[in-house]
């Protein structure tokens, strides 16, 4: 039987919403994140789920350094973001 491989964003996006629904709030940091993926048994590491929320996911952010960017959530301060819901 074949798994589809989930892809970090997936991981993320999917715990983000974890996140905020448990809070009924629509903010986090970047370490409970981290901490969430990691008890659900994430295969990635800290500084890769870091620099998907910092960059590669965050609409304003300020330098993009990926190729591939989205914008699924937008820092309201230092270390708090929020999901972009549409």
């Amino acid at each position: 039987m074949l798994t589809e491989k989930k892809t970090c964003r997936d991981e993320l996006l999917s715990a983000v919403r974890n996140l905020i629904s448990s809070k009924a709030k629509n903010e986090f940091s970047i370490k409970e994140v981290v901490n969430f993926m990691n008890v659900q048994g994430t295969g990635f590491k800290k500084g890769t789920i870091g620099n998907h929320i910092r960059y590669r996911c965050c609409a304003n952010a300020r330098k993009r350094y990926h190729a591939t960017n989205y914008d699924d959530l937008i820092r309201l301060e230092s270390g708090l973001y929020s999901l972009i819901i549409r």
